[in-house]
């Protein structure tokens, strides 16, 4: 249990409020708590300590205490519940990215090694050798572009679903966080893995002198 005491007109400790373990890192009273006498809570659990009192005019906060108000107790209670949370999902994109990073590595490099003949041939058209890798890189990047856009308007719109969802059901409007700094990093990530995955081999295939074209 998480015992809250607060504070009547003498300044003296008279309830407390006992949460429930599911809510007791809460700063406010959620739904289902209990309101007790201070008394009755040490009664029951002598090991039971105020967490925070309830000031009715500011006070100078003993060692060890200060005065915080309702915003930024609300907002310190959010941050440590969130943090969590940001970690798992940090931690999911990044196995998630980890896989589809060797995923997009090992494609392009049998896509570069199947057009060994093609790169060549563009090369004897009168293509340069900077001129043909500045063109897989481009299309490279493309591909990268492309799976981006296509990607995140699928996810997009199931949080837009999933977003309307909460809405109609605790009948509050929810703000849609996007953290674009974690999707930007995702997606350069995945760029420059696609480009060092198109443009080495293929660099490395151009400087053979005769590459063996394929039978039929």
């Amino acid at each position: 249990m998480n015992a809250i005491g607060a504070v009547n007109a003498t300044g003296r400790p008279a309830i407390a409020a006992v949460s429930t373990p599911w809510s007791c890192s809460r700063p406010a009273f959620a739904a289902g708590d209990l309101l007790l006498p201070r008394t009755a809570v040490r009664a029951h659990d002598s090991s039971a300590l105020t967490s925070a009192v309830y000031l009715a005019e500011p006070v100078d906060p003993p060692p060890g205490a200060r005065v915080v108000d309702v915003a930024a107790w609300a907002a310190e209670a959010d941050q440590a519940e969130d943090r969590p949370v940001w970690l798992a999902t940090l931690l999911l994109i990044g196995v998630s990215a980890g896989y589809r990073g060797i995923a997009v590595v090992n494609t392009l490099l049998m896509a570069a090694a199947g057009r060994a003949a093609d790169l060549r041939l563009v090369q004897l058209a009168g293509a340069t050798r900077r001129q043909v890798v500045r063109l897989v890189a481009a299309e490279s990047a493309l591909v990268v572009l492309i799976g981006a856009v296509l990607g995140g308007s699928v996810a997009f719109a199931g949080l837009l679903s999933i977003r309307a969802g909460l809405a109609e059901q605790i009948r509050t409007p929810i703000d849609l966080v996007v953290p674009w700094p974690v999707i930007g990093g995702v997606v350069g990530l995945c760029l420059l893995l696609a480009l060092a995955a198109s443009v080495a081999p293929t660099w490395r295939l151009l400087r053979r002198r005769a590459i063996t074209e394929p039978a039929g």
